[in-house]
């Protein structure tokens, strides 16, 4: 074997490596993707899990709730706790739509996700009004989305 032959052998050699390794990379940041989809899904999950077990662990709470959802007059105070309730919601809304909108949620969650909201926006008065009144706090692209939720519910439930 000569050493033209035996250079040739080295860079077929290094080239498979070379191959190998952004084969073997381009499967770890597959990997490391649907891991970040996973976690921030759980997190959105794991978000509303907390103001669920509010709703079904605080009785007082949910008759209020109920009386924001049918848009039944309230007092100041049941008002400020129900801006605050809603103001969190909708921030958890926003924090999943702008991961959906760089890529860290899947468009299958996103589409599950979006059609709950849709549902919330169409059932609770409250959470309307808050938006509508409250936009300001919200990212032009996040109202965007929610003005088309909120007229897909309306059409919905009429």
């Amino acid at each position: 074997m000569n050493l033209d032959s035996a250079n040739r052998w080295l860079a077929l050699a290094a080239n498979v490596g070379v191959l190998a390794g952004i084969i073997f990379l381009a499967y770890e940041l597959k990997q490391n993707t649907v891991a970040t989809e996973l976690e921030a899904a759980s997190n959105f999950q794991g978000s509303f899990t907390e103001l669920e077990m509010l709703i079904a662990g605080n009785p007082e709470f949910a008759e209020l709730l109920t009386k924001g959802i049918s848009g039944a007059s309230t007092t100041e105070v049941e008002q400020l706790r129900l801006n605050a309730f809603y103001t969190n919601v909708l921030r958890q809304w926003q924090f999943i739509h702008f991961q959906y909108f760089s890529g860290a949620i899947d468009e299958e969650v996103w589409s599950g996700e979006r059609a709950y909201l849709v549902e919330l926006m169409g059932l609770d008065a409250g959470l309307r009004t808050h938006w509508q009144s409250n936009q300001r706090r919200y990212t032009d692209r996040f109202n965007e989305m929610v003005g088309s939720v909120a007229i897909e519910a309306t059409v919905r439930h009429e």
